[in-house]
């Protein structure tokens, strides 16, 4: 590097210069159901895709304008979502038992909104979490359950167990289940159990819900989300439609080089030079993850503007 003339500067400190993150959008006009395009998807690009931001949506917005027609987007509804919160585990477990072959659990669709389960009469019924309700406690060190008689909805009934005691209560067994009826009466009773129905098919945690007005409906089988301009909507997954796919996300940094002596830096040669530097740099301190590094072209079709540029990692 010392033949280029040049002193790469604040490397060190890549990660602070990150000037944000870009997705790639692909739009594919093949007529598929959600599960054949999530496999091809899979295949040929990266995954069905995820909308983590509003930047993320306005551009999958421009995209399906010159569409005029839904799409599918990688948002489902997942069938064994359900979750206990006290040790962050799915309802079915390693799925060698179904929970409905040992108690009575009665769960509807609620327009794809995020339900929470009550017990009431010994039955287990799922209902939206912003419901008041009485619930039922769980503390680890005394193995008690302690019937709480303050009507709350189930995240506040999460925090106050978990304050108190150690979390809202599971229900895993007979025994757990007549312990439980022991301590509470016929009433509705908040119990542990959860789920958001909607997930995304990369497993990504964003929460960003464009849906369109009126939507999601909750119709028969709509279990799959798709988009359109005015915003998302859920449908039945056989459905054959277009799609859009993820492709690698990158993130852009800019780049600050120094000059000593007379060096073009958009010279070829040199700036494959300065992207094997920063490769080797990058990994000398500790970033061992498949990554690719290329330059970006500024407006006037140049790398670099007076020394500065920005890269694609």
């Amino acid at each position: 590097m010392h033949k280029t003339g040049l002193v790469i500067l604040l490397l060190l400190a890549l990660s602070t210069l990150s000037l944000g993150v870009s997705r790639e959008y692909h739009y594919v006009n093949l007529l598929k159901t959600w599960t054949e395009a999530q496999t091809y998807c899979r295949e040929k690009f990266v995954d069905l895709a995820t909308i983590e931001t509003v930047e993320d949506w306005a551009r999958v917005g421009e995209m399906m304008k010159s569409a005029d027609r839904l799409a599918w987007i990688g948002l489902y509804q997942g069938i064994n979502s359900w979750r206990w919160s006290i040790d962050n585990t799915y309802l079915y477990g390693d799925g060698n038992t179904k929970f409905g072959e040992r108690f009575v659990f009665v769960a509807d669709n609620y327009q794809g909104k995020p339900q929470c389960v009550e017990i009431v009469g010994g039955t287990l019924n799922g209902r939206l979490c912003d419901v008041l309700k009485n619930s039922v406690c769980y503390d680890e060190p005394t193995n008690k359950y302690i019937a709480v008689t303050v009507p709350m909805t189930w995240l506040a009934a999460q925090s106050y167990c978990r304050v108190k005691y150690t979390d809202l209560t599971s229900m895993r067994n007979q025994r757990e289940k007549e312990e439980i009826m022991s301590v509470i009466d016929q009433s509705h009773w908040w119990v542990d159990l959860s789920r958001d129905t909607w997930t995304w098919s990369d497993q990504r945690n964003s929460l960003l819900r464009m849906w369109a007005y009126g939507e999601p409906s909750g119709g028969y089988m709509e279990y799959c989300a798709c988009t359109a301009v005015e915003g998302w909507a859920d449908v039945n997954c056989d459905r054959k439609i277009p799609f859009i796919c993820s492709g690698p996300v990158m993130k852009l940094f800019k780049v600050v080089l120094k000059v000593e002596g007379s060096v073009d830096l958009n010279d070829p040669p040199v700036l494959e030079a300065v992207l094997n530097y920063m490769e080797k740099h990058m990994r000398d301190h500790g970033i061992h993850q498949k990554f690719r590094l290329r330059w970006r072209k500024q407006p006037n079709g140049r790398i670099f503007n007076k020394g500065v540029a920005e890269l694609y990692k």
